[in-house]
């Protein structure tokens, strides 16, 4: 097994957990404003970081989805040029597919620097811990696209 298999299996790990607390969190937090409501109180600070845990749990179980390659497959014209030209093909998607990730990595983190002057309305924090989400999860897709163009150690 590889260094980056090994790796993205582990960091995979760790996402699953992060996407199992921040489903318990989302729930339990909008069943407080619910509650908060129904009794004549508002909880100002709920619905903010409901859409913040939303994006993240979008972002981070997306990885999750590409890892478990949950995505809807395609077989196309590679499976029809035979074994050698479908390998080129899904060698060229996988290097298409980093280059984006490095980009929204790259772009992501440059968005998430500049956003740390602004501060949310509700909770008064950094505008760039919910933005971190972003570059986070363009890392980990970037692992795990290395994972499959590497699939073994030479070593």
């Amino acid at each position: 097994m590889s260094v980056f298999r090994r790796a993205s299996d582990a960091v995979n790990g760790v996402v699953e957990k992060a996407l199992l607390l921040s489903g318990g969190a989302i729930s339990v937090i909008l069943f407080a404003q619910v509650a908060a409501r129904y009794t004549g109180h508002s909880l100002s600070w709920s619905e903010e970081v409901g859409r913040h845990l939303l994006v993240a749990i979008t972002f981070l179980g997306a990885t999750v989805a590409y890892k478990r390659a949950g995505f809807i497959g395609l077989k196309g014209v590679g499976a029809r040029l035979g074994p050698t030209a479908e390998r080129a093909i899904v060698r060229l998607l996988q290097i298409l597919t980093l280059s984006c990730f490095l980009l929204v990595a790259f772009f992501g983190t440059r968005y998430t620097v500049t956003a740390w002057e602004q501060t949310s309305s509700a909770l008064q924090i950094p505008m760039s811990i919910p933005f971190a989400s972003i570059p986070v999860s363009a890392a980990v897709f970037v692992l795990h696209v290395l994972s499959d163009l590497f699939p073994r150690s030479d070593a």
